[in-house]
């Protein structure tokens, strides 16, 4: 990846805006309510996503899933935003 693209794309400012989330852990109750509603709808926008966090911050506890490998989304394609499509990481 050249300079220009990782300084002109969307991937660097996606993964800053992830990372300031980086210390956050995300509660047990939380992790397993919005990974059991990923593996009933395969995926979900991250406005639908926010829904299953009651224990802590929504954008927090969602980032941190990202950066923790539970979850994926695509940095490439756009700025992060409610619609952006979250999907669930097989382990």
């Amino acid at each position: 990846m050249s300079r220009d693209e990782v300084h002109g794309g969307f991937r660097l400012r996606n993964a800053k805006d992830l990372l300031r989330y980086g210390n956050f852990t995300v509660p047990l109750g939380d992790r397993l309510r919005l990974l059991g509603a990923l593996d009933e709808n395969g995926s979900m926008p991250i406005a639908e996503c926010l829904n299953a966090f009651q224990e802590t911050k929504p954008v927090a506890g969602l980032a941190a899933m990202i950066l923790n490998r539970y979850l994926e989304v695509d940095l490439d394609d756009a700025p992060l935003g409610p619609e952006t499509v979250v999907r669930r990481i097989a382990r």
